[in-house]
């Protein structure tokens, strides 16, 4: 995809002890995702195909696999310290019974955001029961901003307590109203 901005954001309802455990438990292995290969599908970029298993970053990139490698065996606490030090915005707390999150990483790597997408996934596990919560995934020039006027998101990723899926769509003006207030907080933090 180049060099672009990547943003996720999600509101996942979780209590304060799911919360502080999720927290310090590592990121789970991609199994945790039942079809990690449809990410794109029915999105943006519907047709690539995501690198997962990191085999185009071996090619293109090899001095970065331990990197990637070490960030997916991080907890979530460990992970999004660097990221806030290193390459990105982050706004997460815990918040009215849910993990809100907004990451921003001006001009990322889309496997840190691979990443990060992997941690929220881990985050169902702690999640309340009977709760699906979207985790939204979209791509941009430089300003963080949630999709507006028909634009699409990169990917959409359905977090429950039992499974974690990638959706081909979803009602999204509804989806974007849910995450403006979490964006609006991040804004009035991060703005340039």
């Amino acid at each position: 995809m180049g060099a672009r901005s990547f943003m996720i954001a999600a509101r996942i309802p979780m209590s304060r002890a799911g919360f502080d455990e999720w927290w310090d438990t590592p990121l789970p292995e991609l199994d945790v995702i039942e079809n990690p290969s449809a990410m794109y599908a029915g999105w943006a970029c519907d047709g690539d195909a995501p690198d997962w298993d990191l085999t185009g970053t071996a090619v293109h990139y090899p001095a970065a696999l331990a990197e990637i490698r070490a960030d997916r065996a991080k907890t979530p606490r460990q992970l999004l310290a660097s990221r806030a030090a290193d390459r990105g915005a982050v706004l997460l707390r815990h918040r009215d019974e849910a993990l809100e999150v907004y990451l921003y990483d001006y001009y990322g790597e889309e496997t840190g955001t691979h990443t990060a997408l992997l941690m929220l996934a881990g985050a169902g596990r702690f999640a309340h029961a009977g709760v699906a919560a979207p985790v939204m995934y979209w791509g941009g020039d430089v300003y963080p901003d949630l999709p507006l006027h028909g634009d699409r998101p990169l990917a959409v990723l359905l977090v429950t307590a039992t499974r974690c899926r990638f959706v081909g769509s979803y009602p999204l003006d509804a989806l974007v109203a849910a995450l403006r207030p979490v964006e609006r907080d991040f804004l009035q933090v991060f703005a340039p």
